[in-house]
């Protein structure tokens, strides 16, 4: 199987499905848009500075072609994610309601985001040399380090969004954060990428997908999922 193979088996199937049972408007393909520019500007670079390092990489032949260090599926793989997850919360959306929130705004509070930029950007320079002398930690630090302070950051901007929303944000991210760990563990038995055994920890899940890689699926799922709650209200 190629990496295209991969997406046509397992994410164009139910995006189609979804697209039919949702039948996503004007408000969403706006939200659908904007999100598919920020998650590509933002993921680009870390999934390149992975590549380029080595944490992960993807065998010849089973891709078209590159640009820069990843194949072009993998770009691919940014929108199709955001898009399974987007249609996965329009359809949970009338399942769970969004309490009444007294005509509550949204709240952004400026210094409490400054600190956690001044902090983000402190760890990176106090830890710059962490992966270095401990690759075992790598996968993990490069993940972690990049994805968490922007879910915070999210939590920041509209906590009271997303607690009046925490189950149907749970309910999506297990549900998409495992079915893409389910065929990820396929993709990588098949040998379609793979990842590097000493970047890692080591501990695998069902002996073939390590546990950093079952969590990237669930904080990408969980960002992305939080974005639409975000940012749908703004183009209705």
């Amino acid at each position: 199987m190629t990496y295209l193979g991969f997406h046509l088996r397992f994410l164009v199937p139910p995006i189609l499905l979804l697209t039919v049972v949702t039948t996503p408007g004007r408000t969403f393909m706006l939200t659908t848009v904007l999100l598919f520019v920020v998650v590509m500007a933002f993921t680009a670079p870390w999934d390149n500075h992975a590549a380029r390092r080595g944490i992960w990489g993807f065998p010849k032949g089973r891709y078209w072609f590159r640009i820069g260090y990843l194949p072009v599926e993998e770009y691919a793989f940014f929108w199709l994610q955001t898009a399974l997850v987007g249609l996965a919360v329009l359809l949970a959306l009338p399942l769970f309601p969004t309490p009444e929130l007294g005509g509550t705004q949204w709240m952004v509070t400026g210094p409490i985001l400054a600190a956690l930029l001044v902090s983000w950007a402190a760890l990176g320079w106090a830890f710059r040399n962490f992966p270095s002398a401990y690759p075992r930690f790598h996968y993990a630090w490069h993940l972690l380090y990049w994805f968490t302070p922007v879910i915070a950051a999210q939590w920041i901007i509209a906590w009271w969004l997303l607690a009046a929303q925490w189950l149907l944000i749970f309910t999506v991210t297990m549900l998409v954060g495992t079915y893409l760990a389910v065929a990820d563990a396929i993709a990588i038995r098949d040998g379609i990428w793979y990842i590097d055994r000493k970047q890692s920890q080591g501990a695998k899940i069902a002996g073939v997908l390590p546990w950093e890689e079952a969590l990237f699926f669930y904080l990408t799922s969980l960002l992305v999922a939080q974005s639409y709650l975000m940012l749908l209200p703004v183009f209705s």
